[in-house]
């Protein structure tokens, strides 16, 4: 009965996800009893309404979430925030930093101390904040994040150094797999995919970086253990940092890598499928009324098996 009534509910309610879903994977998403990562995803934006998703969508509280639960760890600065950004300081856009958005993925600038174009930056900026974030993709976490831009500090590597970009998996608490970028913003980006305790995954694709097959940086092990603090609580959280030299930055929390269709395939996919315990979701450990109730008790007894 439940697998009937949800899908039917989720095909009216959701009409637009369910055929986005459809195009971009050529099947229809299992939203009752999901199994499969991408349905786990489609469960989450459609299901788990967890009130912290907000908070962690917002680039500028989620560096004080961070700090919160990773007191040794760092986090770039913000030098400045507001809504407009006529009010920055002439001095902050004359200097190296990152102009970013708080609500939004790719909202990003680098400064490099150079005379910026103050009427293209304004019209940009304007255009970042004049709508939530995701939501044609269902990624409901950022529509209720207050939109503003900021300019952090500019991290740099060191002379001869370069800046690692850590990815991390984090479910049910513990790191599932890592993804490690390098010269992220080269001629020549790298990656490379491990398991918890640094063991390379096979290759993946990427329109982008090449496969590196290497050895885990030296801090490899101490990201794990903070992504861990990080992640603890949920049952699915990627945490996001990059290393320069003995310095682990935290970047941000994301609650729907890639929009919610990662490329899963092969090793990844059986390995991420398995380790994803939705049980441990919000919606799953937070007491449902109604309908939801039902479901949700429905649900439980279906995983247990």
């Amino acid at each position: 009965m439940w697998p009937t009534i949800i899908n039917v509910f989720v095909c009216v309610r959701h009409f637009r996800l369910v055929h986005q879903y459809v195009r971009k994977t050529g099947r229809f998403p299992s939203a009752a009893l999901p199994v499969a990562t991408l349905d786990k995803f489609f469960w989450r934006k459609v299901f788990d309404r967890n009130p912290l998703f907000v908070r962690l969508s917002d680039k500028i509280l989620a560096k004080q979430y961070a700090v919160s639960k990773c007191p040794d760890l760092q986090v770039a600065r913000v030098l400045w925030s507001g809504r407009d950004f006529n009010d920055i300081p002439e001095n902050l856009l004359a200097a190296p930093g990152v102009l970013k958005s708080n609500h939004g993925s790719g909202h990003i600038v680098f400064l490099d101390g150079s005379p910026v174009d103050r009427t293209k930056f304004k019209s940009e900026t304007d255009r970042w904040l004049a709508r939530p974030y995701g939501q044609g993709n269902g990624e409901w976490g950022y529509r209720d994040v207050d939109r503003k831009i900021f300019i952090e500090e500019l991290v740099q590597a060191g002379q001869g150094a370069s800046i690692v970009d850590f990815k991390t998996y984090v479910m049910n608490g513990k790191v599932q797999h890592v993804q490690c970028m390098y010269e992220s913003n080269g001629p020549h980006p790298g990656t490379s995919r491990y398991d918890r305790e640094g063991n390379l995954f096979e290759a993946h694709r990427s329109a982008r970086y090449t496969y590196i097959h290497a050895d885990p940086p030296s801090q490899f092990g101490r990201v794990v253990n903070m992504a861990e603090r990080l992640g603890a609580g949920f049952d699915h959280m990627r945490c996001d940092f990059y290393v320069c030299g003995d310095a682990i930055y935290f970047c941000e929390m994301t609650i729907y890598p890639v929009a919610g269709f990662p490329d899963v395939a092969g090793q990844l996919e059986e390995a991420w499928k398995s380790n994803w315990d939705i049980r441990h979701s919000w919606f799953l450990t937070t007491p449902q009324s109604g309908w939801r109730h039902a479901y949700a008790t429905w649900l439980k007894s279906k995983l247990a098996n």
